[in-house]
């Protein structure tokens, strides 16, 4: 017979693994633990009293009470089971024997016998094996005593997320000790196991209990490359503050030296910041190949410092610091191993201050470049940039009102400098329905220059320039649907036409100087624009129509967009006079057309392309073609094509093939790879090979990397990066990751 007796007492239980863990998620191939070790998260309340349900109950002496059969003793989000159990309501004192089992909504323990305190919640579990559900880890432990609500302590525990049949990895520790207010846990005597055989011992670790930062020294990357020979960093983490933290990394070189890493960041109620600093004392590398180090026996270092912060009650100011220096043209491509980063031209340094408010934004600027070219004269610098726009839609007979201001002050030590004032009043009339659209739009391009450190400069007559344009304009489109069936599901094709007439008379502008000014690429959304130039320094001249069609498949049901196909020409009635050079006119009487698809395949495959079309020459002068792959398996692959002609204008003509994918062969095994290779150069620019396992526990990853930092040297540069990761305990070796990140498109 069961009887139901209600204590009046205080019971929990709490368990942490002796490891420094990481969250992770686990393969769906992967076992659960079974539902019934847990609680359900909603059996958690703020009851103070202890049910306790049992087969049998005997009262043995005055205030004591045992329990046989199936004993299960409740409290709130706790439960504990035995077959028998002993409480003195004098003490507060539970001994429990046989099958004890103790759970809530995140752990389940086991053990031989336990004696607890419910009163004082200070107990000791026997012999105790132990399983988290958030880590899906599990473990043993002789000892499982419990100090209260302010520790936990464990005896030769040790700690794993493998399953019982495939235990790869293991810690395994003497001592553990939880401070659960101070959320840390300290291990002694440690060693890691891994199938049963040590690997690795350490005297002492401390670890996380939550997802709260901690001090402590980060799991170290180990590499070697032709760039630094063997390369180890061992990054140390400082939890300064809730809101602020700081990385500091020793970085070993073998061929270089001993580099010291710093990274701060800090976070306010107003703004945001990062700071990032490197030292490395006197460049021993002599030679990289058959290459001299022009920076042998230098200091190398750089320096960073990004902040945005926002101010007001609503946010309406806006701050922004960008400051980058290095110090030297190489640094970039000595210690970068990707291409794009160590191919920058120039490191911003950079000041904004904005305010947006509802209908004028005001913007202050200050900038400045570090150049990293030798050949290659310094940009201009902005000081100050100040901007003034406002847009006023929806006013009196449905006008709208728009105004653009700039101010900015370009400075040069060996080029003419000066001001330029810009101003642009503009009036609109949007109009349309849900299938029809027109807008005509008139504005007035005012600008003025003040021109200083004109001696050598021919070609700069006057230190004033007057110039003042207006702007016509008329864009205009149709939206046509209609119903279609195809392969047994419901379809709504468009067919959009779209028209923009743009007319700016000319005024020769050989005498204006290029501050930042240059030609917009050409593709389908420059042929839409007001403007042909990035900056008003030149204002082109236009008597054009641009007319475009788009046509769109689009699933009835679910909404989504099967296929989208547009194409596009700009028709000219003139020629175009104003350009950046002054011997160079245009005369066609047409554009190159403009041709954009975008093909959903299926749910995996996508398909993506564009291509610029000479009708005159029947040439193709920029095409790009991408065709990707996504899997619910986690399988990526990417194929793309990428063509831009040299037509002798164009300064960068490229023509590259890059191939690219992480594709599983089963549930564990995947194979990595990359093939981007300029074939107008003929020159691979990376080759990327390795294979990757995973398994419920552990993973591992090999990739094999030969690649260029610079298209122009000729030495190349090969790694290999071997990485480890015990799930749930950290990752060893050097990191991959970003880098596969980086150069695959679509992994993860």
């Amino acid at each position: 017979m069961r009887k139901l007796i209600i204590l009046s007492a205080g019971f929990v239980s709490c368990f942490a693994p002796p490891v420094s863990a990481e969250p992770y998620h686990v393969p769906s191939h992967c076992p659960r633990p079974d539902a019934d070790y847990f609680l359900a998260e909603d059996a958690l309340t703020e009851q103070s009293d202890v049910d306790v349900q049992a087969d049998t109950a005997q009262l043995v002496d005055l205030g004591t009470s045992v329990f046989t059969g199936k004993v299960d003793v409740r409290r709130g989000g706790q439960q504990l089971n035995a077959n028998r159990a002993t409480y003195n309501q004098t003490t507060g004192k539970v001994t429990a024997q046989g099958d004890v089992r103790l759970r809530d909504s995140q752990m389940s323990i086991f053990g031989d016998q336990a004696e607890w305190n419910l009163d004082e919640d200070r107990g000791t579990l026997i012999d105790a094996e132990y399983q988290t559900k958030q880590m899906n880890a599990r473990g043993e432990a002789s000892h499982v005593t419990r100090q209260g609500v302010q520790s936990t302590q464990l005896k030769n525990a040790t700690y794993t997320t493998c399953m019982e049949d495939d235990e790869f990895w293991k810690l395994k520790a003497g001592d553990v000790d939880l401070d659960h207010e101070e959320g840390v846990g300290r291990a002694y005597d440690v060693v890691l196991r891994i199938k049963d055989v040590p690997v690795f011992y350490t005297p002492y670790i401390s670890f996380p209990l939550s997802d709260e930062r901690k001090s402590g020294f980060l799991i170290p990357s180990i590499g070697s490359s032709n760039e630094t020979g063997f390369d180890v960093s061992t990054p140390y983490y400082w939890n300064i503050a809730p809101q602020m933290d700081a990385t500091l990394t020793p970085r070993y070189m073998s061929d270089r030296g001993l580099m010291l890493n710093g990274e701060f960041r800090y976070l306010t109620s107003q703004s945001e910041g990062l700071i990032d600093a490197a030292f490395l004392g006197s460049d021993s590398l002599r030679q990289n190949g058959d290459e001299i180090n022009p920076n042998y026996n230098e200091d190398r270092k750089h320096f960073s410092f990004q902040q945005n912060g926002h101010y007001g009650s609503s946010n309406r100011w806006r701050t922004l610091v960008d400051y980058n220096y290095v110090s030297d043209r190489d640094y970039l491509e000595d210690f970068s191993s990707n291409l794009s980063l160590s191919s920058t031209t120039h490191l911003n340094r950079l000041l904004n201050v904005n305010y947006y408010g509802d209908i004028w934004n005001f913007g202050a600027r200050v900038q400045g470049y570090q150049n990293l070219l030798e050949d290659v004269e310094d940009p201009y610098q902005r000081l100050p940039q100040l901007t003034l726009n406002g847009l006023l839609p929806d006013q009196a007979y449905g006008l709208s009102y728009e105004f653009k201001s700039e101010f900015t002050a370009f400075d040069h030590d060996n080029r003419v400098s000066g001001q330029r004032f810009n101003l642009e009043p503009g009036i609109s009339m949007p109009m349309g329905t849900a299938g029809f659209f027109m807008t005509p739009r008139v504005a007035l391009k005012q600008s003025y220059y003040s021109l200083d450190n004109l001696s050598g400069q021919t070609r700069f007559e006057d230190s004033t320039i007057n110039r003042t344009l207006p702007v016509v304009s008329l864009d205009s489109g149709l939206v046509f649907e209609r119903p279609l069936k195809f392969a047994g599901d419901s379809w709504i094709q468009t067919l959009e036409p779209r028209a923009f007439y743009l007319y700016i008379p000319y005024r020769n502008q050989d005498n204006i100087p290029l501050f930042d000014t240059n030609l917009r690429t050409f593709g389908m959304g420059s042929m839409f624009s007001h403007d042909r130039f990035t900056g008003p320094d030149r204002v082109g001249d236009a008597n054009q129509v641009t007319v475009g069609l788009t046509s769109r498949f689009i699933n009835e049901e679910t909404g989504r967009e099967k296929l989208r196909m547009t194409l596009g020409q700009i028709q000219y009635f003139s020629d175009r006079k104003v350009n950046l050079r002054q011997d160079v006119k245009e005369t066609r009487s047409d554009s190159d057309f403009i041709a954009e698809a975008v093909a959903s395949i299926t749910e995996e495959w996508a398909l993506a392309g564009q291509i610029q079309w000479d009708p005159d020459s029947t040439t193709s002068n920029m095409s790009s073609l991408q065709l990707r792959y996504r899997g619910e398996n986690g399988g990526v692959f990417n194929i793309a094509h990428r063509y831009r002609r040299d037509d002798g204008l164009n300064r960068f003509p490229i023509e590259q093939a890059d191939v690219s994918g992480s594709l599983p062969i089963n549930d564990q095994w995947s194979i990595i790879g990359r093939y981007y290779r300029s074939l107008m150069d003929n020159t691979t620019l990376e080759a990327l090979a390795g294979v990757e396992y995973h398994s419920c526990c552990w993973a591992t990853r090999v990739v094999f990397r030969d690649y260029i930092n610079d298209i122009d040297a000729d030495s190349r540069n090969k790694a290999i990066y071997f990485e480890i990761e015990l799930k749930g305990l950290g990752r060893f070796g050097k990191k991959s990751g970003g880098l596969l990140e980086e150069s695959i498109r679509g992994y993860e």
